[in-house]
């Protein structure tokens, strides 16, 4: 979710990189849905060279 900057953080740690914003109807409503939920992305290129740096 948009709102959860902690996870969010994690995923940024990680080497993820924000893709998009989205909406979607979910059935039941969770606090902070209004705000969108968000992709995070690593390509393989990106994701070979940090395997390189380990």
């Amino acid at each position: 979710m948009t709102v959860n900057r902690g996870s969010r953080r994690v995923l940024e740690k990680a080497g993820l990189r924000y893709v998009r914003t989205f909406f979607e109807e979910w059935p039941d409503h969770i606090e902070g849905a209004e705000h969108g939920d968000v992709d995070y992305a690593l390509s393989r290129e990106e994701w070979a060279a940090a395997a390189r740096h380990r």
